[in-house]
Order: C-alpha cells, then sequence, then structure tokens
C-alpha cells in the first residue's frame, strides 16, 4: 500500500500523462486479457515479446527528482520493470548505486536517533580488555634496563615485541612447553619462597610492580636471577587466579623429584602408608590431597590415569609447597601399581556410596576400627568425588590379595566408611582423606609406642 501511495504521488506532483499496464483496481483481469506479456512472471518473459508502446515520458522538474532520491531501490524496480526483457533482481541491483539504497538522513532524523540511543559506557573490566587487546603487537618500544636503588636491584621493562616477552607467555601458558624446557612456574610469594626454601633453584622473577619484590626475602640477593616487569594488564592475562598476586617465579625443574623430596622431609618420620589417587579430576583437590599426605608424612603418592596433573599450576598452588616434601609418582596406568607396593600390605579404599559395601571380598568397617598395624604396610586408595574408586581397581587389589590368602593372611581388604550426620552423604575428598590418614597416623604411632 505503500508503495502503490508513492507511485500516486509521483504522477500527481511530474503532471505527466503515463500508460499503466497493471492496475490495483477491478479492471486488473481486463488488462491482464489485453497485455498477457505483461503478466507472466518475471525470469521466464520470452526474449522476443512484443511490447506494447509506451509514451514518451515529460520531462522531470526538481520536485520528481526529490521524490526519486526519497524512492529506494524497491521503487526503482517497479518503474523499470516494463523496459527491460527477463527482468531479474540479482543483475538490476548490480547497477544500483550505493547511494541510492540508503535514504538521506535529515537533521530531525540525526537528533531524535542521538536522543533516543543510549550512550554505553565502559566498565572498567571492559577497558583493561580493550587495552590487553590493544597493547599487544602494537607496542614498538624496545624493552629497556633500568636500576632502582632503593631496592638495590637491576630490572627490565619486558615489551611484547620482546623474544623473552613471547617465551614467558609460552611458559606460563602451556604445561607441555614446561615439561619441555624442564621448568616449574610459581605464583604467589608464598608459593615461590616454599619453592626457593625446598632447593629449587630460581631462573627469573615476572613482576607488575616492583614493591612486590620486597617480600620476597631470599638469602642472597635477587640480583643473582633476572627481574622482568610487565604491566598489570600482561600479569591479568597470565595469571590462573581471579586476583593476580602480581608475583611470578620461574624454576629450574628438579632432576629427581624423589630425592628432592626425601631430602626435604629427612627430620621427619615416614608413616609406612601409600596413597593411591584414582580419578581425582580437580586440581585443586588433588592439591590438597598431597598437602594432607606431606603433613601426615605418608611414603608416597601415586596417581593413577584419569587424575589430574600434580604439576599443573593450581595443583601446584593447592599444595602449598608440599610437591617438594613428599614422592609422587605417576599418572601411571594401573597394572604398574604392584612395581610401588609391598608383599604383605593391606589394602584400605575410602568409599561411602554404598552402605556395608563387600564386594570382592572387602570387608566394611568403621576407619577407627581397622587395624592398621596388622602388615608393614598399607595402601590407602582414594577416588573421586564423583563416581568413587572404580570396580577396575578393587577386581585388581582383588587379584593381589589372592595370592596372599593361601598363605595365611586374611583381612588384607578393607572398606573405611566414615560416619556422618545431618543428612550428609559424603565429606570432601581431600578432607575425608585428611581423617583416615590422621586415624592411620595415630593408630601406628601408639603402636609403636607400646611396642
Amino acid at each position: 500500500m505503500f508503495r502503490t501511495w508513492k507511485v500516486m504521488r509521483f504522477c500527481a506532483t511530474a503532471d505527466i500523462s503515463a500508460r499503466f499496464y497493471r492496475h490495483f483496481s477491478v479492471c486488473g483481469n481486463a488488462q491482464q486479457k489485453c497485455f498477457p506479456p505483461l503478466f507472466v512472471p518475471r525470469g521466464f518473459r520470452p526474449a522476443g515479446a512484443e511490447m506494447p508502446e509506451q509514451s514518451q515520458p515529460a520531462p522531470v522538474t526538481d520536485v520528481v527528482k526529490r521524490e526519486f532520491v526519497e524512492c529506494g531501490a524497491e521503487d526503482e524496480l517497479l518503474n523499470n520493470r516494463k523496459s527491460i526483457p527477463n527482468l531479474k533482481v540479482s543483475e538490476l541491483l548490480k547497477a544500483v548505486p550505493r547511494s541510492k539504497l540508503k535514504r538521506e538522513r535529515t537533521s530531525w532524523d540525526e537528533l531524535s536517533e542521538s536522543t533516543t540511543k543510549p550512550t554505553h559506557k565502559k566498565t572498567p573490566i571492559e577497558k583493561d580488555t580493550l587495552q590487553m587487546l590493544q597493547h599487544r603487537y602494537q607496542d614498538t618500544r624496545e624493552s629497556e634496563e633500568r636500576y632502582d636503588k632503593q631496592l638495590k636491584v637491576r630490572y627490565t621493562i619486558l615489551q611484547s615485541n620482546d623474544d623473552r616477552h613471547r617465551d614467558l607467555m609460552m611458559l606460563v601458558g602451556s604445561r607441555k612447553y614446561r615439561e619441555r624446557e624442564k621448568q616449574l612456574v610459581l605464583e604467589g610469594r608464598r608459593l615461590i619462597m616454599d619453592g626457593y626454601a625446598a632447593g629449587l633453584r630460581l631462573e627469573a622473577i615476572v613482576t607488575s610492580d616492583l614493591k612486590l619484590l620486597a617480600d620476597l626475602k631470599f638469602k642472597h640477593k635477587k640480583q643473582s636471577c633476572p627481574i622482568f616487569l610487565v604491566k598489570r594488564q600482561i600479569m591479568m592475562e597470565w595469571s590462573s587466579l581471579t586476583t593476580s598476586p602480581g608475583l611470578i617465579g620461574i624454576f629450574a625443574e628438579p632432576s629427581n623429584r624423589a630425592e628432592l623430596a626425601s631430602r626435604n622431609a629427612a627430620k621427619s618420620k615416614r608413616l609406612p602408608v601409600t596413597v593411591v589417587c584414582d580419578n581425582i579430576r580437580e586440581p585443586n583437590n588433588l592439591g590438597s590431597i598431597i598437602r594432607s599426605c606431606a603433613a601426615v608424612s605418608v611414603q608416597e603418592v601415586i596417581l593413577l590415569k584419569g587424575c589430574a596433573h600434580p604439576w599443573d599450576l593450581k595443583c601446584l598452588r593447592g599444595g602449598a609447597g608440599a610437591h617438594f616434601r613428599v614422592p609422587i609418582y605417576g599418572p601411571m596406568e594401573a597394572y604398574q601399581l604392584p612395581d610401588h607396593t609391598r608383599t604383605g600390605s593391606i589394602f584400605v579404599v575410602a568409599d561411602n556410596k554404598k552402605p556395608t559395601d563387600e564386594r570382592n571380598g572387602f570387608r566394611w568397617k568403621h576407619y577407627d576400627q581397622i587395624d592398621y598395624g596388622s602388615a608393614d604396610h598399607v595402601v590407602l586408595v582414594i577416588g573421586g568425588e564423583t563416581y568413587g574408586v572404580s570396580e577396575d581397581i578393587r577386581s585388581f587389589i582383588h587379584q593381589l590379595t589372592q595370592t596372599g590368602e593361601e598363605g595365611g593372611i586374611q583381612d588384607r581388604k578393607f572398606v573405611a566408611h566414615i560416619p556422618l550426620a545431618n543428612g550428609i552423604e559424603s565429606l570432601n575428598t581431600a578432607s575425608a582423606l585428611s581423617v583416615v590418614l590422621y586415624e592411620m597416623r595415630r593408630s601406628l604411632l601408639q603402636m609403636e609406642d607400646n611396642s
């Protein structure tokens, strides 16, 4: 309807006589019989079809020009379709200038749009993100070395176009790159100090504020390792935490981690306990488990396939330096488990999934009623919070204990149950392990005192 009104207005203002062969009126049927070629669908009109004679158009006035500019591409198609045989929309649109496809905006349109369209104010997070995107690959400045008189350290202001900037970014973001370069990344003042106290060699320090270096109290001077100063936005991008502590330490990976852990735990007496982790997928939970094992001073920690990687950044932070004080092996396959167990060991599975669970020959008991001193060594198996210890591990433990039971050693497989109240179904994996480990410690130390 709107397009028909435009055509009528065009005829009234131009004051010309034009013959229309297609009307939106009652006489459309009669004209269809008189002029059949015009009512053939577009694209199917024969090339040699005779067209009716058209009257010569009158001179176009200024008013007609103004109305023609206001007309869009669809109106131009309507005006030209009578004189073009085999009309195709795609071919005609190629010849239409782009300026005619948009109507010229008046001052009133600009005023109304400016008043109705709200202006978006960027939040601080959006501003930081925009700065991070802008400074990357656009900074043409070179890195500069400076000296701080107050801290008495020499540092380097690292720019994004420096090769060392790229290496540090790959080192922080890729675990495979760290394993290839044989380096460890520790984030935060406390974790850096724990790694340094454990005997790791510090190779570089990355910070976003030089004042944070005063909190690092090393025995030797900080000048022995390079110090890089980066922008706060880069540190936020590299950090694995929500709030970046502003300090990252790059350490050399020890050649023998088990020897390093044994040397750090030489003063504490180790319990004859091996902790086996089955399907612990959360890095924070695995870090807390390793921390509890180091606090109780177990013999070793074994990770089976399916667990999170022990040297993941989140796992390292959850361990709080415990990775350097207890031997960690794996992740490994289940068939490699006998290489780290001793003959005659008892196996304890910490699982609260089913009450009185005695599948595969396991005896169900409360965690404080198991005789942990009945064998020379204890193997404690703990699983994830969702699925617990898998059936494959239970079957494998059952096969390991078959030969020992024939020799007269009974009750080598137990399911440790932790009683809970208030309708709580289970504890966190690290919390349940801590409860069982400290009961083992109390029972074993009490047995040694009595003997």
